[in-house]
């Protein structure tokens, strides 16, 4: 048993350690150096410029609502072809 002093130098290591890890790399300096550099390798930011103006943003919209709508058909369809394609049993094959 280590004794009251022990426990006094645990609870401080238990206490501060955190604190300084957040201290270190929560700080400005640390963000700096490793983080803002490796933001753009993984979300480079857009290649074409997003639309500012009323007429552009209504053409925008009417193209991802038309590329939905695509999407929503064509995945109907394979719905379907998977429905007719998928055979199905008569019920009679249990033996219970």
């Amino acid at each position: 048993m280590g004794g009251p002093g022990l426990e006094v130098a645990k609870f401080t290591f238990y206490v501060f350690m955190p604190m300084a890890f957040m201290v270190y790399f929560g700080g400005p300096g640390f963000y700096e150096r490793y983080v803002a550099d490796e933001t753009f390798k993984f979300n480079p930011p857009p290649m074409k410029p997003l639309p500012t103006e009323p007429g552009d943003i209504e053409r925008a919209l009417a193209q991802f609502r038309e590329a939905r709508q695509q999407r929503k058909a064509l995945r109907e369809q394979t719905m379907q072809e998977m429905y007719e394609s998928k055979p199905v049993g008569d019920g009679a094959s249990s033996s219970r």
